[in-house]
């Protein structure tokens, strides 16, 4: 694992992190790339946000053209169009043309965490027993995630963890506390790099810093498979907090835009839940 990130890297890095984001849609989405990026789609899950959206972040010369490719693109498939949009700075002209092509849009600016490769002292607690997630016990965990109203329905929940559950990219762990089944948590591993996602405590069990112990984990594990880069992105700077905790630093900041022309935008999913 890789000692902190030098200033003069940051950029290099999100690149990277980029190129995971990629390898990582793909493993449950088919994928055609165009010059400007990627457009994903998953026509058995069409409400899963993250199956479902062009990834571009390569600047657009052409905005107008560029958005009746995607509308059409995605409209053909009976997809809602959906993009999310990274480089933000270079394409102000396709971000002013949204609302003309019927888009809405929302702007984030999302943390960037990497594992220092120090692991955080958390005292020792004979309760917590942390798991692989096998066919014995992947209804347990799957019944966590399902608790999480910020991942989505429950039946799309099931269906995108039936596709990664089975990849050989992603491995679940699940984490118990007196024999029972609280905390998930998966890596993707691609190449040198890795991912920590779907970080989920049951609602009855949050506030015991039970996640630090199942990150714990999962960093031991990334060692053992030699993985260079071992990644987390948090939804908010309340999660990017707690994985702080667990010696996840910020390394840069990733501004982006995520548009739709019709259905609830993520600000909204999250403030529902």
């Amino acid at each position: 694992m890789k000692d902190g990130l030098r200033e003069e890297q940051i950029m290099h890095k999100i690149e990277h992190i980029m190129q995971l984001d990629i390898d990582y849609i793909k493993s449950f989405s088919e994928m055609e790339t165009f010059n400007e990026g990627v457009f994903f789609y998953n026509k058995e899950m069409p409400t899963y946000y993250d199956a479902n959206h062009a990834h571009i972040w390569r600047k657009i010369p052409e905005p107008d053209m560029f958005l009746k490719k995607i509308k059409g693109f995605y409209q053909s498939k009976s997809l809602i169009p959906r993009l999310y949009l990274y480089n933000v700075e270079e394409n102000q002209s396709c971000i002013e043309a949204l609302e003309n092509h019927g888009f809405q849009y929302e702007s984030f600016t999302d943390d960037v965490q990497c594992w220092n490769g120090e692991y955080a002292q958390l005292p020792h607690n004979p309760a917590i027993q942390i798991e692989r997630v096998t066919d014995a016990n992947r209804e347990e965990a799957l019944a966590v995630e399902m608790s999480i109203a910020t991942f989505g329905e429950p039946a799309l929940i099931e269906k995108a963890f039936e596709q990664t559950y089975h990849s050989q990219h992603f491995t679940y762990y699940l984490l118990r506390v007196d024999g029972k089944a609280c905390c998930t948590a998966n890596i993707f591993v691609s190449g040198h790099q890795g991912r920590v996602e779907s970080v989920a405590t049951i609602e009855s069990y949050r506030g015991r810093g039970l996640i630090g112990y199942i990150l714990q984990h999962i960093q031991q594990e990334s060692v053992k498979q030699g993985i260079e880069y071992l990644w987390i992105l948090p939804i908010n700077e309340q999660v990017a907090k707690v994985y702080d905790k667990a010696n996840f630093k910020t390394i840069g900041k990733l501004k982006s835009i995520h548009a739709f022309t019709e259905g609830k935008s993520i600000h909204q999913i999250r403030q529902d839940a």
